[in-house]
């Protein structure tokens, strides 16, 4: 890939968003943790071929790629994607995923309250942020609803879901039990996720509202590390199904 694509980069893939196109709009990006500076970027439009890349671009593997920042869009993180995307490794679930820990922590916010006054001044408009156990999931848009593990907090938060894991867990479950699917995603994914996984929310400003966030993708890893042959058989599972499975995440129950 030639310098003439932009600046080269070699990110960390942390969450995959889908499109919002109702105000405020969204285009389908990347987020991603640049391995040079340690900075979240947004890549924006990401170029997906019909569902996804081919071969699919999965959260945790790094790629190589060129972007160009985005002067038309008032976040700072944003740029858009030039050239072919090459894929060039993948950060294992092992350990209670302590190996992917180190690309969360630095963008820890301590509450919604907090990210929205960074959007607000344009310093950061994407961060990871944790919910209290009771999050909830409602459907229809797709939206959380959860308080934040913080004393900062002084509400409830619902904010529109655009993670693109998400959105294609409930197709698939809605798909598998037709008219109980929402019983069975919200146990998955509502209040029982908390009980098994230590659950972050990696939230995004619009750039058409900075005051306005989206879940853009979730951090969860088990409160209990899994053991050599459990990760073994998600090793497994990740390779025969391209990467349906993060690790230890929960599936369709």
């Amino acid at each position: 890939m030639g310098t003439e694509t932009g600046t080269e980069h070699d990110v960390l893939v942390l969450a995959k968003t889908i499109a919002a196109n109702e105000f405020p709009v969204e285009r389908p990006g990347v987020i991603a943790q640049d391995r040079a500076g340690g900075t979240l970027l947004r890549l924006a439009p990401f170029p997906w071929k019909g569902a996804d890349t081919d071969p699919p671009v999965q959260r945790w593997s790094w790629i190589q790629l060129g972007t160009s920042r985005d002067e038309r869009d008032p976040r700072p993180e944003t740029h858009t994607v030039q050239g072919d995307v090459l894929q060039s490794g993948y950060v294992e679930a092992k350990d209670g995923w302590r190996l992917r820990w180190p690309f969360v922590r630095p963008h820890l916010r301590g509450s919604v309250e907090a990210l929205i006054e960074l959007s607000r001044a344009r310093v950061a408009t994407m961060g990871f942020v944790r919910p209290q156990p009771d999050i909830d999931v409602v459907q229809l848009p797709l939206r959380l609803r959860f308080r934040c593990a913080s004393d900062e907090c002084d509400s409830t938060h619902e904010l529109p879901v655009l993670d693109w894991e998400l959105h294609s867990l409930a197709q698939a479950t809605r798909s598998r039990y037709g008219p109980s699917w929402a019983t069975k995603f919200r146990e998955t994914w509502g209040a029982g996720l908390t009980e098994r996984y230590d659950v972050h929310l990696l939230l995004s400003a619009y750039a058409q509202a900075p005051t306005k966030l989206y879940v853009a993708g979730l951090f969860y890893p088990p409160k209990v590390a899994e053991d050599a042959h459990e990760h073994g058989h998600h090793v497994m599972h990740r390779q025969q199904h391209g990467g349906s499975s993060e690790g230890g995440a929960p599936g369709m129950v």
